[in-house]
């Protein structure tokens, strides 16, 4: 491949990459009953923005089921050995107690880019847990 070719695919890769990253939310009065309503995203960071999570949390109803989700993207900005790791969990607060119906780790270590845009499924519960922390790679 041509240094032109490669040079031209990085660059549409991360045109892609931005304009999923700065992409309009849906909210209730626009989104689809299949898709939900999302909120906006949020940003979370760790060690001096060593690492970082941009998520948002999506819900749908039908009836009485309530699911959500969550989208995310994870970063590493910094050469130090350890990945950026984030934390989902989905489910409900009932009662003040917090009953988890599903939960993942994903991990990052990529500090030339930001994930790809991490999509969770809808599953079960009313809200979205999420958490952020440098590991050892």
């Amino acid at each position: 491949m041509t240094t032109r070719k490669r040079l031209a695919l990085t660059i549409a890769a991360l045109a892609a990459a931005v304009t999923a990253a700065v992409a309009p939310t849906a909210t209730a009065s626009s989104a689809g009953a299949q898709e939900g309503a999302c909120t906006g995203w949020r940003t979370i960071q760790a060690d001096g923005n060593a690492v970082g999570l941009k998520y948002r949390e999506c819900d749908r109803y039908s009836g009485s089921a309530t699911q959500t989700k969550a989208q995310l993207y994870l970063w590493d900005n910094k050469h130090d050995g350890k990945i950026a790791q984030g934390y989902t969990a989905t489910g409900s607060n009932i009662n003040g107690e917090w009953r988890e119906s599903w939960f993942h780790y994903y991990g990052w270590g990529n500090e030339s880019q930001h994930s790809p845009l991490i999509d969770t499924g809808w599953h079960k519960g009313h809200d979205v847990h999420v958490r952020l922390k440098a590991v050892r790679g």
